[in-house]
């Protein structure tokens, strides 16, 4: 919100710079010859000429800005020009606004002249050459009037000023920085749009790039740039034409950007289907413009936009954003926006119909207009674009912990479906033994016992393996004799003799007896069952200090390798991993497994070092593991 906040108040200054750069520019209007007036007439008979019109107007009295509507008919304006005490004093210039007037034609009869402008024709009898028309009015001794006969399909509104060539000059300088800053600042945001949607090719993103485009170009020719720099390139009628089309475009590209827009915002779908009609309608206007009836068409368009603005605020001010899509924009803000927008456009819209009084402010405020427009909505779609990022890498996110969960799960079952297997391979034998020793009676005993203890181990390596993937198994540590641990567990295996021991009288060591016994008897039990029957197995104990100088305690464990051959180095440790040549002999695939675990909760760690014909694996535990811990 502070972000939003910081480039509003930006955006504001700078309409608010450019607003005053266009009162500024227009605040020399003023400086008038004392005598000069201005009056205007409409020749709804169209017969005046030059000659006669003074005989046959009733002249209106006007100044500043004055509208007369759209229309045919022809409208003349006087200019009465007070006479000069220096006869060959420097000519003043007649300037007429808005830029975008059709068809002038400028009458002196004191000095026979004759010149025309508009957007009909390049600007090669105006005197400045300037976005502003111009036509230099020379110093006479006694007092005249000057005409100007305006024929439109554009609005009929109409501003003029006589000033001196030198401050003429300024004023015309001054409105094209202005005009020309406000042109520039719409191709930015058109620039900007166009690498926003090429990023996100986003639906909204790439209306408003046109919209931009379609204002931008608009604005060249509705401030009078086109007709400057490209008007000689067209054929007469042409540019005027190809302006007023674009103000259909523009129109149109702008109420169905807010129809877009609005749907962020949960708006009723009807009122939008009614927007983008008007849209669609706007835009068909301009069709009018090649019966011959461009007034026709220009006065529909200005009807329609104060309606379609009123409905986009009606269809704001109803919609209800919903509370899990939150729009970018809060509601009122946008609200507030549009009414503030409606306003700079609607009010110069009924100006131009002559509905509402004329002001200077009103043609600025719409050129301004512009410039608001596409700075709000490049702040408006560029939070709109970090929202929708943020929910982006959000969905991203969750799908990963999805599809992570999905991979766990798959896993999961994987496991099941191994220990199933495992369960059914290892009971499979035992169970076969213990059904046939049964009938052998007391003479089976041994053997049943045997297949029993078996049984007893694939079941226990299973419920500790369980632990472990729960974490529920911890070490609890306690002082013992590692010496006297190993002994014992030699002495319960099975092929102890076997066994070449070398063990120190005494070890002690701080850690988990059950843990410690689990791994010895599993890391012996792996070399009683891969070795060749009847082969030696060493096993030695001695005092050893870890890579990082830690003291404690290394089982050094060899056999030779047996018809299994050497299991692989990165495998052998894996949870279920039996290697192909074993496949022929029974085993859960937890041994070594559970020996890498549980001494990694130990705060040990186990080497596996294939030989030349030998293996061996080394087992190592600190001397006190609460010392490690608290390390």
């Amino acid at each position: 919100m502070k972000h939003i906040l910081s480039w509003i108040k930006t955006g504001c200054l700078l309409i608010a710079w450019i607003v005053a750069g266009a009162h500024s520019a227009t605040a020399q209007t003023s400086v008038e010859p004392a005598a000069v007036t201005f009056a205007g007439w409409l020749d709804k008979a169209g017969t005046a000429t030059a000659e006669t019109v003074q005989d046959q107007a009733t002249w209106e009295s006007f100044t500043g800005w004055s509208s007369w509507g759209y229309g045919r008919e022809a409208l003349w304006l006087r200019i009465s020009v007070p006479a000069s005490t220096q006869a060959d004093a420097a000519p003043h210039i007649l300037i007429v606004r808005p830029p975008y007037l059709d068809r002038l034609t400028f009458f002196d009869a004191a000095t026979g002249a004759v010149r025309h402008a508009g957007d009909y024709l390049p600007p090669h009898e105006e005197a400045l050459g300037s976005v502003l028309f111009t036509f230099e009015v020379p110093e006479r001794t006694e007092s005249r009037d000057v005409f100007l006969k305006l024929n439109s399909t554009s609005t009929r509104l109409v501003h003029l000023s006589l000033m001196p060539y030198g401050e003429a000059l300024s004023l015309i300088r001054s409105v094209e920085w202005v005009t020309g800053a406000v042109l520039l600042l719409s191709l930015v945001f058109w620039v900007w749009s166009v690498v926003q949607w090429s990023v996100s090719k986003d639906a909204v993103t790439a209306t408003f790039a046109i919209m931009q485009l379609i204002v931008t170009v608009w604005g060249f020719g509705m401030l009078g740039f086109a007709r400057v720099t490209v008007g000689d390139f067209f054929s007469s009628g042409t540019l005027s034409l190809l302006n007023s089309i674009a103000s259909a475009f523009m129109v149109a590209c702008v109420i169905w950007f807010f129809s877009l827009v609005l749907r962020e915002y949960c708006a009723r779908r009807w009122m939008l289907r009614i927007l983008q009609i008007g849209a669609v309608l706007a835009l068909a206007s301009s069709l009018y413009h090649f019966t011959g009836s461009g007034h026709l068409a220009l006065k529909l368009l200005n009807s329609m936009v104060p309606l379609l603005l009123i409905w986009t605020i009606l269809s704001l001010w109803v919609a209800e954003p919903s509370k899990a899509k939150s729009p970018p924009i809060p509601k009122m803000l946008m609200l507030a926006y549009l009414c503030f927008y409606s306003t700079l456009n609607v009010i110069p819209t009924l100006t131009h119909l002559g509905l509402i009084p004329e002001s200077r402010f009103l043609f600025f405020g719409n050129i301004s207009s512009l410039v608001a427009n596409g700075l709000v909505m490049l702040i408006i779609l560029n939070v709109r674009q970090r929202r929708f990022k943020a929910q982006h890498e959000t969905t991203a996110k969750q799908l990963m912990l999805q599809q992570e969960q999905a991979r766990l799960d798959r896993q999961y079952l994987d496991e099941q479906r191994q220990l199933l297997a495992m369960l059914a391979h290892e009971m499979k034998t035992p169970l076969a033994n213990l059904r046939i020793w049964m009938e052998a009676g007391p003479k089976g005993r041994p053997v049943m016992e045997r297949a029993i203890v078996d049984m007893d181990r694939v079941i226990e390596r299973c419920v500790h393996a369980g632990q472990l993937s729960d974490r529920s198994l911890y070490p609890r540590n306690e002082w013992l004799d590692a010496a006297e641990l190993t002994q014992r567990v030699l002495a319960a295996s099975r092929q102890h003799g076997r066994v070449i021991a070398n063990i120190p009288d005494v070890c002690a060591v701080h850690t988990d007896a059950q843990m410690l016994s689990i791994v010895l008897s599993n890391v012996l039990e792996n070399a009683f069952k891969y070795s060749p029957p009847e082969s030696p197995i060493t096993l030695e104990l001695v005092p050893n200090a870890s890579e990082d100088t830690e003291p404690g305690w290394r089982w050094t464990v060899e056999n030779v390798v047996g018809s299994a051959g050497f299991p692989e180095a990165d495998k052998v440790f894996d949870k279920y991993y039996r290697s192909p040549a074993a496949q022929r002999k029974s085993g859960s695939g937890l041994g070594l497994f559970l020996v890498k675990s549980l001494l990694e909760l130990m705060r040990g760690h186990v080497i596996y070092t294939p030989l030349d014909d030998r293996v061996r694996f080394e087992v190592w535990v600190p001397c006190d593991t609460l010392k490690t811990n608290k390390a």
